[in-house]
């Protein structure tokens, strides 16, 4: 057998030694690539939906406990004072935890009826009954000046179901509330109330009635999504934020936290005392909680009671 020559055998000796500095040298420089982990998933979706629970995109997430009995105490003193009927719901988000005062009162649910009315646009829309740039035209029965400005442009005024949903959420818009309530398939409104567990028979003068915590649970099923779509969920909670009605429970916190609420109006005509409401989630950081306030008052007061309470709730959750 013919033997290698001396010097290529130095070569190919040298050029391994080379190759493995080379190799060495890089993986040195070259940080280790990490594998996605169940973390990186649960931020990226936190990410794309913020308005929504983290619980939805992790497992075993570590709640962050308070202890509740002095906001519980500071509460009650607090509706002692109130000479009106006034009913309280707040429950901490990420561990359940509630307080309530008069909270199984019922209350007109007037303009709180949009929230789960657009939750069932968004089911109609999943099931293939409507589409998001589905035109909805005004009819003389659907005109009212409740609240909002769509009434104004009169009868034959076009808007899209999107848009008809926005002026909804964000204005109260009674007009454009009337246009997804006649657009939904007959039983829509019905069926989210059954599957919220929401009693919709109760009525008091023809007028629907709920409870302080009845009603959070339109807003809970909203945060975990277990009602509708993610991205549904989300969408809704948003256009919550964009409320154009921010002297109630939105009053009480930093103007720039956001609060995802529906505020509801019902006076009578005959002087009976008038109904004012406002539901919601505030989005104190790390530690979101529902707060539902119903009262039978002036505006006036009611105004004054909800943003005390409100800041109340606030500073002792954002202090602990």
């Amino acid at each position: 057998m013919r033997k290698i020559p001396v010097h290529l055998i130095i070569i190919f000796g040298v050029a391994s030694v080379l190759a493995n500095v080379i190799l060495i040298t890089y993986l040195i420089a070259t940080p280790p690539q990490k594998a996605p982990t169940a973390t990186d998933t649960t931020q990226d979706s936190s990410e794309t939906y913020p308005y929504l629970s983290k619980r939805i995109f992790a497992f075993n997430q570590n709640d962050i406990l308070i202890n509740f009995i002095e906001l519980r105490d500071q509460l009650r003193t607090y509706h002692e004072t109130i000479p009106d009927k006034i009913g309280t719901y707040f429950e901490y988000l990420p561990s359940g935890i509630s307080i309530g005062i008069n909270e199984k009162d019922n209350f007109v649910l007037a303009s709180l009826l949009k929230v789960p009315l657009v939750m069932a646009v968004y089911k109609a829309i999943d099931d293939g009954a409507l589409r998001h740039d589905q035109i909805l035209t005004v009819r003389k029965e659907d005109i009212n000046s409740g609240f909002g400005d769509l009434w104004k442009k009169g009868v034959g005024a076009q808007v899209t179901v999107d848009e008809a949903i926005k002026l909804t959420l964000t204005k109260s818009d009674n007009t454009a509330n009337a246009l997804l309530y006649y657009a939904v398939p007959p039983g829509s409104l019905e069926e989210i109330f059954d599957q919220l567990d929401i009693p919709k028979d109760t009525q008091s003068e023809d007028q629907a009635l709920v409870t302080p915590k009845n009603y959070s649970s339109i807003l809970r099923s909203l945060y975990l999504s277990s009602v509708l779509q993610t991205k549904d969920s989300n969408a809704i909670l948003d256009l919550l934020t964009q409320s154009t009605f921010n002297d109630k429970i939105k009053a009480g916190v930093p103007k720039d936290l956001p609060v995802a609420h529906k505020i509801g109006t019902y006076e009578y005509e005959t002087g009976k005392v008038p109904t004012y409401t406002d539901c919601g989630i505030v989005y104190a950081p790390k530690r979101p909680y529902i707060l539902c306030i119903m009262t039978k008052t002036t505006e006036d007061k009611a105004r004054v009671y909800m943003k005390t309470i409100s800041r109340i709730v606030y500073d002792y959750v954002s202090k602990q």
